[in-house]
């Protein structure tokens, strides 16, 4: 009636997708907790910039600060880009202030920040929970030279995606050939 010997098959090939099941399933879990991960803390690297002066100021929505001195090509973001500023310019939260190769400037943020920016800088002045962070950043390059690698991040998480989505796909496929009895 039945062939044991094809019984004993299915039940081997039962078995055998199970284990893959069971293996997709934990190289997808696996895939996606490493490109977590990653992610993570690429955006902990990005966002791990600290406050030059943590200025106490209240919200007003007027200005928070000013320039007191300006030598040289000093520009700060306006509602129309970056424009050209000098001594006495009042600074609004979210500002942006650069100065050019042999610019300097002096930010005076609250009663308590004063900060002094030397040529080729970046200051940040962002609102945080009790006050205005002022941070000072170098400038980072613009293009990178023809020929240089994307970096080797991106390449690990695309590699991780793809080969967690097939992964997934594989563990989840209902392959269940069993004979209806």
């Amino acid at each position: 009636m039945s062939d044991p010997k094809a019984a004993g098959s299915l039940i081997f090939e039962g078995a055998e997708m199970k284990g893959c099941y069971r293996a997709g399933v934990a190289l997808a879990f696996v895939s996606c907790v490493v490109g977590g991960t990653l992610l993570a803390t690429a955006g902990a690297f990005a966002q791990a910039q600290a406050c030059s002066c943590l200025a106490a100021v209240p919200a007003s929505g007027g200005a928070i600060g000013q320039l007191t001195q300006v030598q040289g090509d000093v520009q700060m973001s306006q509602a129309s880009g970056y424009a050209g500023v000098g001594a006495e310019a009042p600074v609004y939260p979210g500002a942006r202030i650069m100065t050019g190769p042999r610019a300097s400037a002096s930010l005076v943020v609250g009663a308590d920040c004063a900060l002094m920016i030397p040529a080729n800088m970046t200051v940040k002045v962002d609102p945080v929970d009790g006050g205005m962070c002022v941070s000072l950043e170098a400038p980072q390059a613009a293009v990178a030279p023809a020929g240089s690698d994307p970096g080797v991040l991106p390449v690990l998480l695309g590699v991780g995606a793809a080969g967690g989505a097939a992964a997934l796909i594989i563990g989840l496929q209902d392959d269940d050939d069993a004979v209806s009895r």
